[in-house]
């Protein structure tokens, strides 16, 4: 009887001891402020943005983006940031002005929000490795000059599109994070410059401050 009583308060103490376990989270680092470093190719697509003509054609470019983004983490779903960086963007066959637009760097600075569709943490409290995520950025890219090419008479010259410098970027964009790494698709449009960059991107992330557990 003493036996079986003994098994049972063993038993019980270990049942304890691994529900307890369970309900303390694992040591986390209680950083909110970060930055991702990101590049990746992209593929620019011919003639005018807002046709009706397929996505991809036989004149698409192949394009670069570079980019940081400090972001602030609100709540483990919900990050808010400023994206800074640009697109190389190949030279592409412009409808509206008739010319081959070369190729040219052009800079951006956007306004991030990140939602994740899964918690950052697990029920027992370990982190999360894989979330989903969609987001959205917008703000301004700066184009400038341009140096075009008229396909009828060949001859070089200097391209303002519309005679202004800056335009109005809007860029959504889906991706998963593997721990510290992202990778993106991300779609950026810029209007009214045609034609729409596709970039697919891979970041990771720095932890800004000095480091506090919990």
């Amino acid at each position: 009887m003493k036996n079986k009583l003994l098994l049972s308060v063993f038993g019980f103490l270990i049942a304890t001891s691994v529900l307890a376990q369970r309900s303390i989270p694992i040591e986390q680092d209680e950083r909110r402020l970060w930055l991702d470093v990101g590049v990746g190719p992209g593929v620019l697509k011919a003639g005018s943005a807002y046709s009706f003509k397929p996505l991809f054609l036989p004149k698409v470019g192949l394009g670069w983006q570079i980019f940081v983004t400090p972001h602030y983490i609100v709540s483990e779903r919900l990050n808010l940031g400023l994206k800074l960086g640009g697109v190389f963007r190949p030279k592409f066959e412009d409808a509206e002005s008739n010319s081959i637009i070369q190729p040219k760097f052009t800079p951006y600075g956007l306004a991030s929000i990140d939602f994740f569709l899964t918690p950052a943490y697990r029920s027992w409290g370990a982190p999360a490795k894989t979330r989903f995520y969609i987001g959205l950025n917008a703000g301004i890219s700066y184009f400038g000059e341009l140096e075009a090419k008229d396909l009828v008479t060949e001859q070089t010259y200097k391209l303002r599109r519309r005679g202004k410098d800056m335009f109005l970027t809007v860029a959504p964009r889906i991706g998963v994070s593997i721990g510290e790494i992202k990778l993106e698709i991300e779609h950026i449009v810029t209007t009214p410059f045609n034609p729409d960059f596709t970039s697919f991107t891979i970041s990771t992330g720095i932890p800004l401050g000095i480091s506090r557990y919990y």
